[in-house]
């Protein structure tokens, strides 16, 4: 046993020295690295991870959708409070990327520089992270469909989850979702959050794919009360009665005029307004699971409070707005190839009130540029798309080289084809778009084209202040 541990140790120095090298050569070119100072220490010592020393605190954020913007939100609200948290923004939320941020973290006799670390957690990587990594807290922001050819279907995913969830670690769980609400049911350690019925909920889901059809208990018929999205809502089983675990924290209210939710923390009924940024369901959803995190990693609410009045939000390339010659110009991003996250954006541009234009980027920008490889178009009939046979949307454009299979998704789906302008690239988009007939235009694209749209969202700007000053 004790020349095991030897063993253990040498080989452990040994990865964590090489590893060390590995990324100060990196930084010296200039270049990030990601996962390879990690891929090198795992290759060398296998249980890395379980050696290498992590902050006193850490908080592992997880689910299909979401999970970086409220990974970032914590880390952020942390810092304005004076904590200097680790994250792993660039690292990776695979293991050789989580092991990469906690090397980085990492003096060369293996101990932590900070006290605190918010790592976003790939879900499938739970099962080579979690039993080495055992967080103090564990956020999941929802389970749902996501990118087919990446995790397959949800009960997949779930599984992998509930198997790996260590017994002593803070679930903060959506008490909405009565997938993700019911992961590791061994696990007492529970904090559930939740919001209220809002404008534009459903009676019931209205998605082309649903993944709970049934009461995952008995079978039994599910009735809801109110759906925000997906099968996410307010709901109980006609046959056992399985309804929504009690919430903890609990947006009451919502007031998008003044840009504040309600939140009322059961544990002494306080109830506090927070600002936001944005105002999408998923939006709320990735704040409310972040403050809950902030608020379980020691901030009150009063620091929560300022970090958001003082600008701690959605970050721009996953939502922004400008406003010129009076259009309104919004960037949505989500993820490439996935239904749920897309149909999420389409839905709140139906809401949203006003004539618009909607310019589609939703390709996969690696795979478009790779001639040898192939994206799975079939994610295409997955996604709701019928949001944008509104009649307040004047004009779709419809950019990249699988636009003729989006093309024929957007007719099977009943728009206008007349509506419908398709272009090359982002160029050739801002050049088409009729910004004249829209108050708002969207850009709606994956988050790998964030560059792209970005360019092109420039260039139509440039255009519209053009041909302003021209008339």
């Amino acid at each position: 046993m004790t020349q095991s541990r030897e063993v253990g140790g040498l080989r452990y120095g040994f990865a964590l020295l090489v590893s060390k090298a590995t990324a100060g050569i990196l930084h010296l070119m200039h270049r990030t690295g990601g996962q390879l100072p990690g891929v090198v220490a795992e290759a060398l010592d296998p249980r890395f991870l379980a050696h290498v020393g992590r902050p006193g605190h850490v908080v592992f954020v997880t689910g299909s959708n979401g999970k970086t913007t409220t990974t970032n939100l914590v880390a952020d609200m942390l810092k304005h409070a004076g904590r200097e948290p680790l994250i792993n923004r660039v690292g990776g939320n695979i293991d050789t990327g989580i092991a990469s941020t906690l090397l980085s973290d990492c003096t060369l006799s293996g101990r932590p520089r900070h006290d605190v670390a918010v790592l976003e957690l790939d879900e499938r990587s739970a099962r080579t992270v979690l039993p080495y990594v055992r967080p103090d807290a564990l956020v999941v922001t929802n389970l749902y469909r996501d990118t087919f050819t990446r995790n397959a279907h949800v009960e997949y995913v779930f599984d992998i989850l509930s198997r790996y969830i260590p017994e002593d670690c803070r679930l903060i769980l959506n008490a909405d979702d009565l997938i993700s609400g019911r992961l590791a049911p061994e696990n007492p350690n529970r904090t559930y959050y939740s919001i209220c019925e809002l404008p534009g909920d459903t009676p019931q889901p209205d998605d082309i794919v649903l993944d709970l059809t049934a009461c995952p208990e008995c079978g039994g018929h599910l009735t809801y009360r109110y759906c925000h999205l997906g099968h996410i809502g307010a709901l109980t089983c006609d046959s056992c009665g399985l309804t929504n675990p009690a919430s903890d924290f609990r947006v009451e209210s919502v007031d998008y005029d003044a840009q504040t939710m309600a939140v009322r923390e059961a544990a002494d009924g306080s109830l506090t307004p927070y600002h936001f940024s944005a105002g999408s369901i998923t939006d709320l959803y990735n704040l409310l699971g972040a403050i809950v995190a902030a608020r379980g990693a020691g901030l009150t609410r009063e620091q929560i409070q300022a970090a958001l009045n003082d600008g701690v939000g959605i970050v721009t390339s996953r939502y922004s707005e400008k406003v010129v010659a009076g259009r309104r110009i919004v960037n949505l991003a989500s993820k490439g190839e996935n239904g749920m996250a897309c149909s999420r954006g389409f839905a709140n541009i139906k809401r949203e009130p006003g004539s618009k234009v909607v310019v589609l980027m939703l390709e996969d920008y690696y795979k478009a540029k790779d001639t040898k490889s192939t994206e799975f178009t079939g994610w295409i009939y997955e996604t709701d798309l019928e949001y944008l046979a509104d009649p307040s949307i004047q004009q779709i454009v419809l950019a990249g080289v699988r636009s003729q299979d989006m093309l024929l998704r957007m007719l099977l789906a009943g728009i206008d084809r007349n509506k419908v302008t398709l272009v090359r690239d982002g160029d050739e988009a801002a050049d088409a778009v009729r910004w004249r007939d829209a108050q708002t235009i969207y850009y709606s694209h994956a988050i790998h084209n964030e560059i792209p749209a970005e360019k092109s969202r420039d260039r139509l700007v440039a255009r519209i202040k053009s041909e302003e000053a021209q008339a």
